[in-house]
């Protein structure tokens, strides 16, 4: 079964995308249920999910793709790689280029995920051994670096959404105008430079689910290591956060831990209802053709929502209405605030849906 198409890993990327997808366009409101917006700072939502489960995901690829790729010329093969981070680095300035136009937010989404892939990618085809001691070392370092290093303003062990040593290095390296809404935290980027410290571990840590798949099957036992494993690394997240609380814009090491211990334990499930049990005609697998073309959607995704925010009109009251307001509006006052923009959000995921699965049909798979 380790040689087989792992098909709920094209099952839970599709999830993922179809989540990313939700979280962008759903609107926010006073009402809208605290599940489905981000912690304000230290906690953990469903919404706070979304990003590292991708990350993690991207990791359990990277196992895939190399193996298949192990008959390449090393020229060809890093040549290959290094383009798609370049191309995926470049994306993510262009996406912030029109939502936020200029001066240009360096940091970004898919930025995080380029730089982490890159530093993750030379430990793909290392035995598992080393991977977990480099995401464990890696763990420890932002760690210690959020612990004990200060700076001028920045007080050591600072966990503060102001004066932390994690903003203090993205002014100096990008420049405060550089960074994640300037206007509001002009010190501070959710995707900066100390994030990808970690972001790199859950990357590694998907790696090592993906390897171990490989070698040793999808057996009894390996899917016990991993439903062990998962519980362990939440445990574990959970037991530190008194002194590393989870935080997901500083992409904490206990966030970190919890995450891909909740990653691990999903992916798990998913595997053996999926692949083990061999129900891949169930219900889950409408999500395989999101899994598919995971960038195209999230950057199609990302431009036309773009575009419905800073299209306008002028309303009957000659007051400037976007036509983000205009679509998710009459299902707002129809139902209530809630479930109107929970209803607009699963409707634009909808859509995107029927995208992917005219893309899938067709065999229309596009690849960096």
């Amino acid at each position: 079964m380790a040689n087989k198409r792992v098909v709920s890993l094209d099952i839970f990327r599709g999830i993922t995308v179809a989540a990313m997808i939700f979280v962008n366009v759903l609107p926010l409101t006073p009402y809208t249920p605290a599940l489905l917006a981000h912690s304000v700072w230290i906690g953990l939502t469903f919404v706070d999910l979304v990003f590292p489960f991708f990350l993690f995901i991207v990791g359990v690829s990277m196992a895939y793709s190399f193996k298949h790729r192990a008959n390449q010329s090393k020229i060809h093969l890093w040549g290959h790689f290094l383009f798609r981070v370049a191309a995926l680095f470049v994306i993510g300035l262009f996406l912030n280029w029109i939502g936020g136009g200029l001066p240009l937010r360096i940091p970004g989404v898919l930025q995080l995920i380029a730089l982490a892939s890159l530093f993750a990618a030379p430990l793909a085809r290392t035995k598992i051994q080393w991977i977990i001691l480099a995401a464990a070392v890696l763990l420890v370092i932002q760690s210690f670096i959020l612990l004990f290093a200060g700076a001028p303003g920045v007080t050591p062990g600072n966990f503060q959404i102001e004066g932390n040593i994690a903003g203090w290095v993205d002014t100096q390296v990008f420049g405060a105008q550089h960074l994640f809404q300037p206007q509001l935290h002009p010190d501070f980027d959710p995707e900066g430079i100390v994030a990808i410290i970690t972001a790199t571990a859950m990357v590694l840590l998907g790696l090592i689910f993906g390897r171990t798949l490989q070698s040793k099957g999808g057996n009894g036992d390996t899917v016990k290591l991993f439903l062990i494993s998962g519980i362990g690394l939440i445990s574990f997240g959970i037991l530190i956060s008194p002194w590393i609380p989870i935080i997901k814009q500083l992409w904490t090491a206990s966030f970190v831990l919890v995450t891909a211990g909740l990653a691990t334990t999903i992916f798990t499930l998913l595997y053996i209802y999926i692949d083990i049990q061999d129900r891949k005609k169930s219900f889950f697998k409408s999500a395989v053709p999101m899994g598919t073309n995971p960038l195209v959607l999230y950057v199609l995704s990302a431009v036309v929502a773009t575009f419905t925010v800073k299209f306008t009109f002028m309303s009957t009251s000659n007051d400037p209405i976007s036509l983000y307001q205009m679509l998710y509006q009459p299902l707002m006052d129809s139902f209530t605030p809630n479930i109107g923009s929970i209803i607009y959000a699963t409707v634009v995921v909808l859509f995107w849906g029927l995208v992917a699965l005219f893309m899938y049909r067709r065999k229309i798979f596009i690849k960096l």
